[in-house]
């Protein structure tokens, strides 16, 4: 090296001594401390970087089966609320009436012997109660929820805002719907749809399973719910099973003269024996009450009445025989039942007789 540099040119040894001298000012010019700190931050970022994608990582691992178990516990929670829906009953004892609030506010009446179920919160696309016996509804309008009213045999009625009675007890031949106020829509178990406007009726026969609409009395199939039994052109069939359920008792009704009576009577404050009193004194009959008796499990039975109609000979239509029986209504208005009276008409043939009877008070 030490023969290079003498046999080199002065010339050329300066500009090997610049060359060097540069090279030595620009390594005085590099900031090392700065470097140093600037190599450690960059460590240290690069260190949290690793170490948040690492917990990103994690944090979506864990994410996944939780977000899972949401689903999985949303979907259990809600369908549970459909299958676990809670219900309540209300039940009224025969020989009462009671007035009752649902959670929509409808009011419904409930006759002697029915029951009604529905449940605590309805739903949001409907309103759904069950229905034994008779009640009678102030439905709250409502077009988004109808609301239903479901029988036991299988008929339904359903409303969105109406005032309407439904007499669905078991041990009745037929279920009557009759509409006070608003629209009804019955629905029959072989799934017609009959729609009645007020004032209507429709019986349906569960026998025959045939319906048939009819104009009634309106107020006279609603009167119940006030404490009035109104009776048009009832049989005496009919208004003893409505004393049964109205006075809580049990009556045995034996038709020896195969005679049809029909009643238009109303009755507000009488009591039972009134009631049996101005029936025998419409018709022949006889009636007598049996006292309770102690059963097995200390509780008494059901106070038993037994209603016998009378046979009586058989007569042709006259004209005497229309006085006789005419006479015979006519007197039976005296000073002890003053405020009763009873107008009649029999129609007599060799098989049957058909009486009207329309019981007054003044």
């Amino acid at each position: 090296l030490k023969e290079n540099m003498e046999n080199m040119s002065p010339e050329s040894l300066l500009r090997k001594a610049q060359a060097l001298g540069d090279d030595i000012k620009e390594m005085e010019s590099i900031d090392v401390l700065g470097a140093y700190y600037q190599a450690q931050t960059k460590i240290k970022t690069n260190r949290r970087k690793n170490m948040y994608n690492q917990l990103m990582r994690y944090a979506a691992f864990l994410t996944i089966p939780l977000f899972l178990s949401s689903l999985v516990l949303g979907y259990l929670y809600f369908s549970g609320t459909e299958t676990d829906e809670k219900y309540a009953e209300v039940v009224t004892a025969t020989g009462s009436v009671i007035r009752y609030e649902l959670p929509d506010h409808s009011v419904v009446w409930l006759n002697a012997g029915s029951t009604l179920r529905y449940p605590t919160t309805f739903k949001k696309d409907n309103r759904l109660v069950e229905l034994k016996g008779e009640a009678y509804f102030e439905v709250q309008a409502d077009k988004d929820r109808p609301f239903y009213v479901n029988t036991p045999n299988g008929l339904s009625v359903y409303v969105y805002g109406t005032k309407f009675n439904v007499a669905a007890y078991e041990d009745d031949n037929y279920i009557e719907t009759v509409l006070e106020k608003g629209k009804v829509n019955v629905i029959t178990p072989d799934q017609e749809t009959i729609v009645l406007a007020p004032g209507e009726q429709l019986l349906y026969d569960k026998q025959s399973q045939k319906s048939k609409k009819n104009k009634v009395d309106v107020y006279g199939k609603i009167a119940w719910k006030d404490g009035k039994l109104i009776f048009r052109n009832a049989s005496l069939e009919e208004i003893l099973k409505r004393l049964e359920r109205h006075f809580n008792v049990e009556i045995q009704f034996n038709n020896r003269s195969g005679k049809e009576y029909k009643y238009r009577a109303t009755f507000r404050t009488e009591t039972l024996s009134q009631i049996l009193d101005y029936l025998a004194r419409s018709a022949d009959l006889k009636w007598k009450i049996e006292e309770p008796q102690q059963q097995a499990d200390d509780t008494l039975s059901k106070t038993k009445i037994r209603v016998v109609t009378l046979k009586i000979k058989a007569h042709g239509i006259t004209q005497e025989n229309k006085r006789k029986e005419e006479s015979c209504y006519q007197q039976l208005s005296s000073s002890e039942f003053s405020r009763f009276t009873v107008q009649g008409l029999a129609n007599t043939s060799r098989n049957q007789t058909i009486v009207h009877l329309v019981i007054n008070f003044s």
